[in-house]
């Protein structure tokens, strides 16, 4: 079972392809995203460290490397919560999270014997042993973190109409309890920490939800982010069914297929879910194809004539503000090829355009 350090390592090479997907887009909820990928990519990296880590100077070495990262998840998913609540990312909540978190970091880190008293060796891998004020810092962090962010959910200002309230609640609770999966080695209990698994694969799952309604292909980075995760999931299963079934002869083998299998499965969910057709649902009936447009195009169109504001296009179709600029270049000199204004001029002869077909279209309809 020394392999388990495997799992975080996948996940966290998950982590850093949607990193690298999302870091060239601009909008701020792009940003704190890729904050986001890129914190939980060192915590998932730290935690295969630690794993395999040879002794207890370097296991300490590593947990305070760790410890950084999982102090800052905490005002990070606070400020995602905000966000999609229709608050501002920078909060009187937020910031008391970090300032909180932050404090708690600078004691773990300089006095890191008051937090952790020794380390030992489980079936997969090292682990830290908490002390009681340890976890009672460590815990309270998350505690007043996961108390604020359902209290942004369950009373928003606004709720983001991009974002589903209950997929959204439900993904906030599997992280929180695979975070708080982390305590059960570090009091003594030989169960291998859950939370690589989990926060890779809410990341990876949350990339394709955000790509939703975005009509172009998958980016390469999201086919290998879902390759490692699947990979990550099936050895997961397999060290857990390896620890459960007694000896036998051919038990290794049977390891292998599980753990094959799982991968697979998984893995042929994330391709399901990423390629579906997402074909746009144009409200009018211009036959927009005849202008060559592309889907991608078609569904800016289409989120245009919906009234939405380029910022919130950019969000629905998770790309960056150069990306649309382009797209929407494209357009117009298909669609309004005499048009020599400028482009803010061609984006409101666009918008009368496709409003004025809506109402054609709704007129002949009655």
């Amino acid at each position: 079972m020394s392999v388990f350090f495997l799992v975080p390592l996948f996940a966290s090479l998950a982590n850093v392809s949607c990193f690298i997907e999302n870091i060239t887009r601009d909008h701020r909820f792009h940003r704190l995203l890729s904050l986001f990928y890129f914190t939980i990519g060192i915590q998932n990296a730290a935690t295969a460290a630690l794993c395999f880590a040879p002794d207890e100077t370097t296991s300490l070495a590593f947990w305070i490397f760790q410890c950084h990262s999982f102090f800052l998840l905490a005002p990070v998913l606070v400020a995602i919560c905000s966000f999609c609540t229709g608050r501002r990312l920078l909060n009187r909540g937020t910031i008391s999270i970090a300032v909180y978190a932050l404090a708690v970091d600078l004691l773990c880190s300089s006095m890191p014997k008051t937090v952790v008293y020794g380390f030992t060796k489980f079936s997969f891998g090292m682990a830290p042993l908490v002390t009681q004020v340890g976890g009672i810092l460590g815990g309270s962090v998350h505690f007043f973190a996961i108390a604020l962010s359902l209290y942004f959910v369950l009373f928003p200002l606004e709720w983001n109409s991009f974002f589903e309230r209950r997929t959204f609640l439900i993904a906030l609770c599997v992280w929180w309890f695979g975070l708080f999966s982390n305590f059960l080695p570090m009091y003594g209990f030989d169960f291998p920490p859950l939370h690589p698994v989990v926060d890779a694969t809410l990341s990876v799952l949350l990339s394709i939800y955000l790509n939703r309604f975005n009509a172009s292909r998958p980016s390469v980075y999201s086919l290998i982010a879902s390759i490692l995760i699947s990979l990550a999931v099936g050895l997961l299963f397999g060290i857990i069914v390896l620890g459960i079934l007694p000896v036998f002869v051919y038990k290794e083998f049977l390891i292998s297929i599980v753990t094959t299998l799982i991968s697979l499965l998984f893995f042929a969910y994330l391709l399901k879910t990423t390629l579906k057709d997402n074909r746009p649902n144009l409200s009018f009936s211009l036959p927009l194809e005849n202008f060559g447009l592309s889907k991608q195009e078609l569904r800016i169109c289409e989120l245009i004539a919906e009234g939405h504001s380029r910022s919130f296009i950019r969000l629905i179709l998770n790309v960056s503000d150069g990306t649309l600029r382009n797209h929407l270049k494209n357009i117009y000199g298909k669609v309004l090829p005499e048009s020599n204004s400028t482009s803010k001029d061609q984006l409101q002869r666009l918008t009368v355009f496709l409003s004025k077909q809506k109402i054609t279209d709704r007129q002949n309809i009655e």
